[in-house]
């Protein structure tokens, strides 16, 4: 598939967005405007499936009413047609895949939830965690305006969907009891293995702590250049590219010594 320069800066953008910190809520919801840039689409949700209590949990929604996305919570996502026959795919995949859009237009889930917000034309996908653990969701609509989905769309998707799933494996790992953020065993074990500065070391505590650029910059009185230029040096001594890689190598490393 070919993309046009700005499809790719906005694509890499997506990306950015899903490297960016250790709250999946934020980086569920820049995602989502990236996206919806990127796709030329309307409307989008993410949830996370809830194991224990069956349920989808922790929604992110743009361009949706509050009112609108409880009754899914509390009765639609229990007498959804299409969810859970696209949840098993392993890429992204068209609600049309699952239901003719006929048919789907038929529904209560679409005349009484979908359309109250517009949404006509739907795409999702489904990442998991290695233990076959659905951990996150892409849901991304058209209005009835627009054309549906096509192919392109899809594939595009499916290049985003690693970098979602590292994303949130990254984010579950370090909110697992006992490896959450021990800052102090994490500061002596990162500047040991990895012979950070003392600045540095902050720098990478605080980019553990999900803290953007602006936020990082404020908190340690630092100039925005002169704290990505901390951070650069952080990814060449740890042999990363990203924040999400940055996070995966500190947490990974810290598990093994726990």
């Amino acid at each position: 598939m070919v993309l046009i320069q700005k499809e790719w800066r906005k694509l890499l953008n997506v990306i950015q967005c899903l490297n960016d910190g250790l709250d999946d809520q934020i980086i569920r919801e820049r995602a989502g405007w990236a996206l919806l840039d990127l796709l030329q689409a309307d409307h989008f949700a993410s949830f996370v499936w809830d194991e224990e209590g069956g349920i989808f949990s922790r929604p992110v929604f743009l361009n949706m009413s509050q009112d609108n996305l409880r009754l899914y919570e509390q009765h639609y996502q229990f007498h959804d047609p299409i969810t859970f026959k696209m949840q098993p795919y392993r890429r992204a995949v068209s609600v049309n895949e699952v239901i003719k859009q006929c048919e789907l237009l038929k529904t209560e889930f679409f005349n009484d939830f979908l359309a109250v917000d517009g949404l006509h034309y739907g795409i999702n996908i489904y990442v998991y965690d290695s233990g076959n653990r659905n951990i996150g969701d892409f849901r991304i609509w058209r209005s009835r305006k627009r054309e549906n989905f096509g192919r392109r769309e899809l594939e595009i998707l499916d290049m985003i969907a690693p970098h979602f799933q590292s994303a949130m494996r990254n984010i579950l790992f370090a909110k697992r009891p006992g490896t959450a953020l021990d800052l102090d065993k994490i500061r002596r074990q990162i500047s040991d293995r990895f012979d950070l500065t003392p600045r540095e070391i902050e720098v990478a505590c605080a980019v553990l702590q999900g803290g953007s650029d602006k936020i990082i910059s404020r908190a340690l009185h630092i100039s925005l250049p002169t704290l990505r230029s901390h951070i650069q040096h952080l990814f060449d001594k740890l042999s990363v590219n990203s924040r999400t890689e940055f996070c995966s190598k500190v947490f990974l490393g810290a598990c093994e010594r726990i």
